[in-house]
């Protein structure tokens, strides 16, 4: 269903009012859902706003930049809010990300005095990509000769 911002807060958004008895907060003394509640207030749809072309160019398509950029008159501030949906996009996508399959020989085989060459592979099922790093500190180092 493709509905405006309006059509969705009128219809829908404004149907999860509740009641001030519903309320589960605790007030202090003196204060109530009322104190809190506005429901004659409406917001500011994306519809309302007039976006110029400079904020049009700098945005592009993102409804963030766009809606932050016309509402503040200020596109930096559009611009941060795009950069900061982006960024919570790139760790929501490493957050979901299942951890890399590393496979090998689970022997390693070592002489004396000779270096040891150990092979693996590293796939990750959701195609990102992997980095590999060598410990550091007080960890064996990668190039280790007996």
């Amino acid at each position: 269903v493709n509905s405006t911002e309006k059509v969705l807060f009128q219809g829908f958004g404004q149907t999860w009012q509740i009641k001030p008895e519903e309320s589960l907060f605790i007030y202090e003394p003196g204060l109530g859902p009322d104190n809190y509640s506005h429901p004659g207030h409406i917001p500011v749809f994306t519809s309302d706003l007039k976006i110029s072309a400079e904020v049009r160019s700098a945005c592009g398509d993102n409804t963030a930049c766009l809606f932050d950029a016309a509402a503040t008159n200020d596109t930096a501030i559009g611009l941060n809010s795009m950069m900061t949906g982006l960024m919570l996009e790139q760790e929501r996508n490493l957050v979901g990300n299942a951890p890399p399959n590393i496979t090998g020989d689970p022997r390693i085989i070592a002489f004396l005095g000779k270096p040891v060459l150990y092979t693996m592979v590293v796939n990750d099922a959701d195609e990102f990509n992997v980095t590999l790093s060598p410990m550091t500190g007080a960890q064996l180092p990668v190039t280790y000769t007996f």
